[in-house]
C-alpha cells in the first residue's frame, strides 16, 4: 500500500508538471498537514502557516507550462521537497517583511509623534499628518496609505499591477519627502 500511496504522489507531480491542476489539488490534500507543519516551525501561528501553503498552492496553480518544466522532482519523492523548500522561502520572507513594516511604523511614528497627549496636540497631530499626506505625489500617498494599513509590499504591488521593487523604492521615497516636509512643517 505504501509503495502504491508513492507511486500516485510521483505520477500527481509529473502530471501537474505536465499542466494537470487537478494532480496539484492531489497534491495539496495529500501534503497539506505536513506542509502546514512546516511553515509552523517558522510562523509559530495556525492560521498563518495555513495562509503560507495555500499561497504557495495558489501561484503554483497559476505557473505557467514553460516554468513548471524547469521544477526538479527528486526519484523517489517527487515534489514535495520542492514545496518544502518553497514553504521554508516563503515564511523567511513574510519574517523579513513584518520586521520592515514593524521598523518603517515606527520610524514614521518618531517622525510624527509628539511627547504630549492632550487633546489639542492629537489632534494637530492629526492634521499634521494629513497634511502631510496631502503633499505627497498620489501614487506615493496611495502606497503610503496602504502601507499604514497594514498591507505588505508584495500585497501593494498586487493591488496597483505594479512591480515590488516600484513598490519598495516608492515607499522609501516618500518616507524621505514625509521627513523632510516634517522638519519644514515643524
Amino acid at each position: 500500500m505504501q509503495n502504491n500511496n508513492h507511486l500516485n504522489e510521483y505520477e500527481w507531480s509529473c502530471n501537474y508538471l505536465k499542466g494537470n491542476n487537478d494532480s496539484l489539488g492531489k497534491l495539496y490534500i495529500h501534503y497539506y498537514q505536513s506542509l502546514v507543519m512546516v511553515a509552523y516551525k517558522y510562523t509559530t501561528d495556525t492560521e498563518k502557516s495555513r495562509d503560507v501553503v495555500g499561497a504557495v498552492f495558489e501561484r503554483l496553480l497559476q505557473l505557467e507550462m514553460q516554468k513548471r518544466q524547469q521544477i526538479l522532482l527528486h526519484p523517489q519523492k517527487g515534489i514535495y521537497p520542492f514545496l518544502v523548500t518553497i514553504i521554508k522561502n516563503k515564511c523567511l520572507d513574510n519574517i523579513k517583511t513584518n520586521k520592515l513594516q514593524d521598523e518603517i511604523k515606527l520610524q514614521l511614528g518618531k517622525l510624527i509623534s509628539f511627547n504630549s497627549k492632550n487633546a489639542a496636540y492629537i489632534r494637530f497631530e492629526l492634521e499634521a499628518i494629513k497634511h502631510l499626506l496631502n503633499n505627497l505625489p498620489n501614487r506615493e500617498r496611495e502606497m503610503i496609505e496602504l502601507h499604514l494599513q497594514g498591507y505588505k509590499n508584495e500585497e501593494i504591488a498586487v493591488q496597483l499591477n505594479i512591480s515590488y521593487n516600484t513598490v519598495r523604492n516608492t515607499l522609501h521615497n516618500a518616507k524621505q519627502r514625509i521627513k523632510k516636509l516634517w522638519q519644514l512643517f515643524m
